[in-house]
């Protein structure tokens, strides 16, 4: 992992002077292990953001992910853009001496304590999901004000984008109950970014979970749009009061919609998310549920009017 750019001198306390941290504002469960994020553009490019919701990113790029497990360095992924569309990915698995080699293994790696390392095939199911490959480096997710280190802000002020939005800054959306915006943006990171957008099982299931730029930004130089309603976004018509059409999952759930107002245990989105077996979402790696994002889905369902 060494010679992949992101540590000086062997190091992997000491991070390269010209790789740029970053943690979206809205972040993907990983089993409760804690994330380091990084990116590098290569010199005098520019990410084109021509089209704000599907960022193209210049030859060259690389997008590096750290992830500790009880405070120990486990894995560091790579996705390294080497042409106009081809993108190379691997998994590089640290071992006790403090030296990381790239995973070449056919299956996932479970450690001891129950965290699973997915193959590199793996990493792609997700993947396919970002309009160039990566996820979580997008105008929605690095203009919220969580977000942090290579904000879209800080993108924008170190000219890093092609065609810069008017504003930097967003919010997410919102409505009576006052609990839309962490339930949205849980959805967004979990099951929008990588799977439930156009660009993968959305557009076959008709269960769009993503947030798009369209929805935050003007489009045409049109004047701002007012602040996002969550009951105008793709995620709440595509779920509400709505039957799945997954026959085995109607058959599995009887009775339950996508979202059941007033009633999270009769919610699609809520029981999925809260299981893990083969009909849990996410539908691999994850071992453990995430209870204070499931948690905040569930507020929400059980406060929306029925």
């Amino acid at each position: 992992v060494f010679c992949t750019g992101l540590y000086l001198n062997r190091d992997a306390s000491q991070i390269a002077d010209d790789v740029m941290p970053y943690t979206p504002g809205v972040t993907l469960w990983s089993d409760g292990a804690e994330k380091a994020r990084y990116l590098y553009l290569p010199p005098s490019t520019t990410i084109d953001t021509t089209d704000m919701d599907g960022w193209s990113f210049p030859v060259g790029t690389k997008a590096w992910k750290e992830f500790r497990v009880d405070g120990v360095l486990v894995e560091t992924r790579l996705f390294w853009k080497r042409g106009e569309s081809n993108w190379a990915s691997g998994t590089y698995i640290w071992d006790d001496a403090g030296e990381a080699h790239l995973d070449t293994s056919k299956q996932p790696t479970l450690l001891a304590n129950g965290y699973e390392i997915p193959i590199a095939k793996d990493c792609g199911k997700c993947h396919h999901g970002g309009a160039d490959k990566l996820l979580g480096i997008e105008a929605v997710a690095l203009g919220l004000p969580t977000a942090k280190g290579a904000t879209l802000t800080q993108l924008v002020a170190d000219g890093w984008l092609s065609a810069p939005p008017p504003r930097t800054t967003i919010d997410l959306p919102a409505d009576a109950t006052g609990l839309a915006g962490p339930a949205l943006g849980y959805l967004h990171a979990n099951c929008g970014m990588p799977c439930h957008s156009t660009r993968g099982l959305g557009d076959e299931t008709e269960l769009v979970l993503r947030l798009r730029a369209g929805e935050f930004w003007p489009t045409n130089g049109g004047p701002d749009p007012p602040p996002v309603d969550a009951s105008k976004t793709d995620a709440f018509t595509a779920t509400l009061n709505v039957m799945p059409t997954t026959a085995s999952v109607a058959q599995k759930f009887p009775g339950a919609l996508r979202i059941s107002p007033g009633a999270h245990d009769q919610s699609l989105v809520w029981l999925m998310s809260h299981r893990r077996d083969d009909y849990a979402m996410p539908p691999l790696v994850s071992h453990k549920i995430d209870e204070p994002g499931t948690q905040a889905l569930g507020d929400w369902i059980d406060a929306l009017q029925p």
